[in-house]
């Protein structure tokens, strides 16, 4: 686990918010000493980022960012003990910030002892109850101990609390392929790649989008059958999920030859459709509202490419890229200015995770049991 939470670490350093976090620096040289470090750090010297950062201290031993980012970069580099006795002052000093939290929890975590580590991210939250990187940490525990309920759970409260940490929205979407749900792994995961979009773990979410829709396509008519009566109803819309699932299985005929990307495009453009016709005033929804904007600005075609095409067949989406030269870059352009922006707004997930990671044969011998 120790490279899980480096990993996790260092990324959160890359996407933290450097000199621009600092009100004021002692002199223009401990901030230029400062960016330096971050610059070893960024090109994985750490050796040389802990010299910098000490040399730092030296000259102003008040900066809690210097004390924080020298106890990361000895964590990194594989010395918690240094690491924990560097961060320890701070979390006494009530000044900590929940990077110090998350950094401290990873050390006990990886040093063995997760008791603690969980006891420091609560304190953690109880700090910063909107913090999504103290969620995201604390679910990785859970998971880690095999507590997926939990785990989801913890990921669920980090999009609600803070909706643009955009890591919790990977974390429960994969967990949510493990379900009978995949469409929240369609939601989350399609959040999480408008947000991180140029990374490896961004191309595997875009393959799990497709297997997202295979799941719903392929397995729900596989399912229970609603039984024959007069008055029976297509599907119950009462919320968010169930409406989405239902407007998606409508259009099922366009899907009957395949899930591809060109049949996924003329899906999801009847589905917006449909959507915001339907249910656009009882679900507000800022990915679907993206989705329209590009629909009504000639971008959604290119768009369902970037997201589908290269996961379906790379030499396929080489050749689209090649007889509509211009398609990509225009929409590429068109996206930088159109930033997609994920809202507290957005959460309708009503939360139902018990029994959710059960075997279907452990769902089956319950539901007789209750007979």
């Amino acid at each position: 686990m120790r490279s899980v939470y480096k990993y996790i670490l260092f990324s959160c350093f890359i996407l933290s918010g450097s000199a621009k976090a600092q009100n004021t620096w002692a002199s223009p040289e401990v901030e230029q000493m400062y960016n330096t470090a971050r610059n070893y750090m960024t090109n994985g010297n750490l050796q040389q980022a802990i010299v910098t950062y000490r040399q730092a201290i030296q000259v102003a031993p008040d900066q809690m960012i210097l004390h924080r980012d020298l106890g990361r970069a000895y964590y990194l580099s594989g010395n918690n003990q240094q690491a924990e006795e560097i961060l320890e002052p701070i979390l006494k000093s009530g000044e900590a910030d929940e990077q110090t939290f998350q950094i401290m929890a990873s050390i006990q975590g990886t040093s063995g002892d997760k008791k603690k580590a969980r006891s420091t991210l609560l304190r953690g939250m109880g700090r910063y109850p909107n913090s999504g990187i103290l969620y995201h940490d604390m679910g990785k525990m859970y998971e880690d101990d095999n507590e997926p309920e939990k785990a989801l759970t913890s990921w669920l409260d980090g999009i609600q609390k803070d909706p643009a940490y955009h890591v919790n929205y990977y974390e429960a979407a994969r967990m949510y392929m493990m379900t009978d749900k995949p469409v929240w792994s369609i939601i989350y995961g399609e959040i999480f790649v408008n947000i991180e979009q140029f990374t490896a773990r961004s191309h595997e979410t875009r393959e799990m989008l497709l297997n997202a829709y295979k799941k719903i396509y392929y397995t729900v008519p596989s399912g229970d059958l609603p039984k024959y009566s007069k008055n029976a109803k297509v599907a119950n819309t009462n919320d968010f999920e169930s409406a989405v699932l239902a407007t998606l299985m409508k259009l099922s005929p366009v899907v009957s030859d395949g899930v591809n990307t060109e049949n996924l495009t003329m899906v999801r453009t009847r589905f917006i459709m449909e959507w915001i016709t339907t249910y656009g005033n009882k679900y507000p929804t800022a990915l679907f509202n993206f989705h329209d904007n590009m629909l009504r600005s000639g971008y959604f075609d290119a768009y369902n490419q970037w997201l589908f095409g290269k996961a379906e067949n790379a030499s396929q989406y080489e050749a689209w890229l090649k007889f509509h030269e211009k398609a990509m870059p225009e929409f590429q352009a068109w996206q930088q200015k159109n930033k997609f922006t994920p809202t507290a707004g957005d959460f309708y997930n009503t939360r139902q995770v018990q029994g959710l990671f059960e075997q279907p044969t452990e769902k089956k011998d319950k539901k007789d049991s209750k007979r």
